[in-house]
């Protein structure tokens, strides 16, 4: 197989580092409020739709003596600042998320690596 062939597969088709995870972005977004219910409210995924690849998530300040404060949830560079706010708003691969009724392709978790180290995102793929 050649250089070109290795990096970007056979014939036009895709490799990715590990195997991507199929999940419905409502997954994704159980996934947040999950995370945040047991103030943990850090998720940071490369997910993929119609071809394209963006990151979402959510984030927080951390200090010892106050917690997690000043959560923002994103897709790229976009934030939100509610999860209300993100269903509202928020848009994978051009369409808005809460009205996307197929699966998406979660390439990796940011932080993990594997998408499928995200225990609770595993439990939910297709």
């Amino acid at each position: 197989m050649g250089l070109l062939s290795s990096l970007f597969g056979r014939g036009g088709e895709k490799t990715y580092r590990w195997k991507p995870l199929r999940c419905m972005p409502g997954d994704i977004v159980d996934l947040m409020r999950e995370c945040e219910r047991i103030d943990a409210p850090i998720v940071s995924l490369e997910v993929e739709l119609d071809g394209m690849r963006q990151r979402v998530g959510m984030s927080s300040d951390y200090e010892r003596d106050r917690g997690f404060f000043d959560t923002v949830w994103y897709v790229d560079d976009e934030e939100y600042p509610s999860l209300d706010a993100f269903l509202a708003d928020a848009t994978l691969g051009g369409r808005r998320l809460s009205d996307i009724d197929e699966p998406v392709l979660v390439i990796r978790d940011l932080e993990l690596g594997d998408p499928r180290g995200n225990v609770l995102l595993a439990q939910r793929e297709l």
